[in-house]
């Protein structure tokens, strides 16, 4: 059974519906007060293969009466609102829509990076290679298999590709599970 609720977003109130585990947003009332064209954003919603799937006609409660509405699963919402172009939207909402992309692109910005990452931290590393990731990927297997894990640790880290914090640490942990530590070579052991 499809609840109605109302979800507090940046001080606005967005009205859902809940239906078993999802919670779907009304998207027209959303483009309707940022002064958006709603068939372009209708078109846009259908074209976007992600926001597509969250798609959901549900029948709303409306000062008109109870409407056929247009919803989006609440986690797709944030996607939809990232993609709007700030210029399309009217004058009094533009300073709201610019703070909330901001927001979106720290939030990006924190979760590939880290918390303590800053722009100013990452400009002064050294440049990554222009070689795309798929290559920079092969060169690393191919150090793997030609001069060990080691070498290709080191390589993984000089081409600037992603790293986590357990590619730091020395314990490594397989996909069944088990942790175990890599072995000192001959040259650690005697030292």
């Amino acid at each position: 059974m499809s609840k109605l609720v109302t979800i507090n977003f940046h001080d606005d109130t967005l009205f859902a519906v809940e239906d078993g585990e999802s919670v779907f947003v009304a998207v027209k009332p959303i483009s309707d007060g940022l002064g958006l064209k709603w068939s372009g954003q209708h078109d846009r919603l259908h074209r976007d293969p992600i926001l597509a799937e969250g798609i959901r006609v549900t029948r709303m409660p409306t000062p008109g009466g109870e409407q056929e509405t247009v919803c989006l699963r609440l986690d797709l919402i944030q996607g939809w609102l990232f993609g709007i172009d700030a210029s399309r939207v009217k004058a009094d909402a533009r300073g709201r829509v610019l703070a909330y992309k901001r927001e979106c692109f720290a939030v990006l910005f924190r979760h590939f990076y880290g918390e303590r990452a800053t722009v100013a931290r990452l400009e002064l590393a050294e440049p990554a290679r222009e070689e795309p990731v798929p290559v920079r990927r092969s060169l690393v297997t191919e150090a793997r298999q030609t001069f060990g894990t080691r070498a290709a640790g080191s390589l993984w880290l000089a081409l600037g590709l992603p790293v986590v914090p357990e590619m730091r640490e020395g314990r490594r942990q397989t996909e069944f599970g088990f942790t175990y530590e890599a072995l000192p070579t001959t040259t650690e052991r005697s030292a």
